[in-house]
């Protein structure tokens, strides 16, 4: 590929890599699309179809609180074909009593159990064609 074309590449708009879990508020912030039982109250993310606590169907869609705690996080050094590594990956208490999985956009050295994270999106990796890929992410909340 040439010079102008990795510019090209660079320069791109990055893709979600899972578009579905998330949207924008009004201030084009990212939020976690989730499912909420109209039965029971209970969260799912991602939304299920069927709620795990009662079984019923009745299902509608919520977003998630941006703010949580970092529960765990591991640094992972092998990734699929164009993913950074490293990168930290967590799981993250919100206030709604969910875990969610996450990349961590965070500095290994900085990250420890119990930090205040909020929920942002970032370039995680590059597609088959150097595109760049974009996920959620948790970051240091200051």
């Amino acid at each position: 590929m040439t010079d102008a074309g990795s510019e090209a590449l660079t320069a791109m708009e990055p893709r979600f890599v899972a578009p579905a879990l998330v949207e924008r508020d009004a201030e084009g912030k990212p939020r976690l699309r989730a499912g909420k039982c109209r039965d029971c109250g209970a969260l799912s993310f991602p939304s299920a179809t069927v709620c795990a606590n009662c079984l019923s169907e009745n299902i509608e869609p919520t977003t998630l609180a941006r703010d949580g705690v970092l529960y765990s996080y591991s640094i992972v050094h092998r990734a699929p074909r164009g993913w950074r590594v490293p990168y930290a990956l967590g799981y993250v208490d919100l206030p709604e009593g969910i875990r969610v999985l996450a990349h961590l956009g965070i500095p290994p050295e900085a990250l420890r159990v119990d930090l205040p994270v909020r929920l942002d999106a970032g370039v995680v990796g590059t597609d088959e064609q150097g595109a760049p890929l974009q996920s959620y992410i948790f970051v240091r909340r200051d």
